[in-house]
Formats: C-alpha cells, sequence, structure tokens
C-alpha cells in the first residue's frame, strides 16, 4: 500500500489531538464559574418572594424544583470544565483510541484487535 494513503489520516489526527491537547490545556475560568454559582443562590433566595402572593404554601415545591434545576445546572458546568477526566463522564478515550487502532490495522491488512467493551457500564 502506498503510504500516501495513510499520510492524509494521520494528518488528520495530529491536528485532532492537537485541538483536544488544546481543549484540556484551558481551564473553565474560576470567574464563570463563581458566577454561575452566586447567580444560582441568588435567585434561589429571592424566588420564594415572588411566588409567596401567587403560589402560597406551595411555593416551597415549586422553589424546590426550580433550586434542583438550577443546582443540577450548576453542577454540569463543573462536570464539563474537564472532558477528559477520569470519571464515569469523562469522554471514553480509551475506547476512541482503540477504535482508531482497529480502523488503521485494518487498512494496513493485519490483525486488529478487538473493540472495547463496557465494564460495568463504564468505557474508559
Amino acid at each position: 500500500m502506498p503510504p500516501t494513503v495513510l499520510a492524509q489520516p494521520k494528518g488528520y489526527s495530529i491536528l485532532f489531538l492537537r485541538r483536544c491537547e488544546r481543549i484540556a490545556a484551558t481551564p473553565l475560568p474560576f470567574v464563570y464559574t463563581l458566577l454561575v454559582f452566586r447567580t444560582t443562590y441568588l435567585y434561589c433566595l429571592l424566588f420564594p418572594f415572588a411566588l409567596l402572593e401567587g403560589a402560597g404554601w406551595m411555593t416551597p415545591l415549586f422553589v424546590a424544583i426550580v433550586a434542583y434545576v438550577f443546582f443540577g445546572l450548576a453542577e454540569v458546568t463543573e462536570e464539563l470544565s474537564n472532558p477528559f477526566g477520569e470519571t464515569v463522564n469523562g469522554l471514553p478515550l480509551d475506547a476512541m483510541c482503540r477504535t482508531i487502532e482497529i480502523s488503521l490495522l485494518t487498512q494496513l491488512g493485519e490483525e486488529a484487535p478487538a473493540p472495547l467493551k463496557p465494564v460495568g457500564y463504564y468505557l474508559s
């Protein structure tokens, strides 16, 4: 197989690797995280006063639902700040690398390893 056939996918792989390294090296600014949490706390603190007259005794229920949603979104921002981590929500980099390896070895006509399978519903 001529070397030019694999040269182009290799160039793309290096380009994507550089982009991923740039994402991993760029932290989420602390000010952004702080702003999200402070805004969430302030909103959840003042929200009951806006609902008190209209919702009456249902105010705590509405506030609890809204607080759950807002604090959930705040935690999502924390989780997304490191997409390449070793957490359950991290990207399955090992599986992605294995898929690329299988694809390249198949193109070279060599025997490819088996794809990685999730262990305990977790794919690393």
